[in-house]
Order: C-alpha cells, then sequence, then structure tokens
C-alpha cells in the first residue's frame, strides 16, 4: 500500500526532514507516525500528498512512483488519499454538508451521486443531522469529524491524519481516535502522526517513530519515552 526506500529529504535551507527511512505499510493498516516536534512527521506525510518531493530514495504509494510521477498525475494520487489537517480548514460559510460535498463537485459527480455520498458518510461520522448546520456552530470534535467526512467521501484506500486531535481536549480526542480505528475496521488504511504519547499509550498499536529525520522505532515499543517535548536532547530538524 505505502513503501518507501532509502529516502531522504533536504531543504534548501540545508535542514535535513528524512534520512534513510524505509517504511512498508500493508493495507487495512492502523499506525501511529510519531516524534517530537519537528522530527519529520509533516515532512512524511506532505511527500505522501505529492506536496514535497523526496531529495532521494523511491516512495510508492498504491504502486505508483512517487519520485517520478508527473505534476499532471499529482490531483489524481490526492483523489484516492484521504487527509485531515490539524486546523479543520472547514469554510464557515458553507454548511456542513457543502464543506464535505467540495471535492465531489469538483470530480463533476452528478447531484444524486453526491447527495448519496454525502449523507452516507455524514452517518458514518455521526454528524447526519447536521448537514444544514455551519462549522461555527459546531464543536471542536464536530468540526473535526466533518474534516473526517470530507476526507473520505471519495473513498479513498489511504487516510492520512496529521496531529488530529491537537486542539482537542482528551475525552474529544479519544473520540476522534475511535472514529479513525472504526474506518480502519472497514478496511481504510489509516496513518496518524502525532507527537501525543497518551494515546500511543492508550491504543496499542504499531507505532513509527521517527527522531531528527531517522526512524528509530517501528512496532509495539514503547514510544512514549522519546516524546518529551520540552527535552532539548529529542528536538528532531
Amino acid at each position: 500500500m505505502i513503501q518507501l526506500y532509502h529516502v531522504y529529504k533536504r531543504y534548501p535551507n540545508g535542514v535535513e526532514a528524512l534520512n534513510d527511512v524505509n517504511l512498508r505499510l500493508h493495507e487495512s493498516e492502523f499506525v501511529f507516525l510519531s516524534g517530537p516536534s519537528g522530527a519529520g512527521k509533516t515532512t512524511l506525510v506532505k511527500i505522501l500528498l505529492g506536496y514535497e518531493r523526496p531529495t532521494s530514495g523511491q516512495v510508492l504509494v498504491n504502486g505508483r512512483n512517487l519520485a517520478v510521477l508527473s505534476e499532471g498525475s499529482i490531483p489524481y494520487l490526492r483523489r484516492n488519499i484521504g487527509v485531515v489537517w490539524q486546523d479543520f480548514k472547514l469554510l464557515n460559510s458553507r454548511t456542513v454538508f457543502d464543506n464535505v460535498s467540495i471535492s465531489l463537485e469538483i470530480l463533476g459527480l452528478r447531484p444524486k451521486e453526491i447527495q448519496r455520498r454525502v449523507t452516507q458518510i455524514l452517518e458514518v461520522v455521526g454528524l447526519e443531522s447536521y448537514a444544514t448546520a455551519r462549522p461555527q456552530m459546531l464543536s471542536g470534535g464536530e468540526q473535526q469529524r466533518v474534516a473526517i467526512a470530507r476526507a473520505l467521501v471519495n473513498e479513498p484506500a489511504i487516510l492520512l491524519a496529521d496531529e488530529p486531535t491537537g486542539n482537542l481536549d482528551p475525552d474529544l480526542s479519544v473520540e476522534i481516535m475511535n472514529l479513525l480505528l472504526d474506518l480502519q475496521q472497514r478496511g481504510t488504511t489509516v496513518m496518524v502522526a502525532t507527537h501525543d504519547k497518551y494515546l500511543i499509550e492508550r491504543y496499542s498499536r504499531r507505532t513509527i517513530l521517527l527522531n531528527r529525520g531517522y526512524l528509530v522505532e517501528d512496532g509495539m515499543g514503547d514510544a512514549a519515552s522519546y516524546l518529551d517535548d520540552d527535552d532539548e536532547e529529542f528536538a528532531g530538524r
């Protein structure tokens, strides 16, 4: 599903965000991508989405090699990957239904099919009764559910969530995590980028740990000991 072979990413300012990362994610797998702030998590997510190119190495997503993918093929790649950002990125001037349906409208789907898909995914995330509400009328957890619905309405095989609980209190964080785990059980491959050690401790799931751009742990080990943001020893670039 996702494969990385000796991936490096160096930015023009000299920052080495990823160093020789090798990784394989399987279909319908749930993984945490973790590490202290600045360890390379967001860079890895952006590479998987085609927003950044690796400096060297190979990145395969659904059998497509991103290192040689043409610019014209990037939008097609993103249609098959749902993404949820920490700040939700919702349009307050549009309803919940409209926020979720935007990508389908861009794809030119018929109104009847848009109605079917949006209604179905709002039911999955428990927001079917909020279709006509505006995002600012919702709680933080409900807004995050709208963002997840928007990411899933294209029926992607992969969902990438970058700090999806970063703006939520602990109870809402658990609520969103349970939703993501339910989506994985339905067959979606889910990668959650987080430096929240409490989530990792609560859920016994495969954890991929980055530190200073290096992959330093991959498995069910105790990653929480690496995740003290106040410890400069683990302040990655």
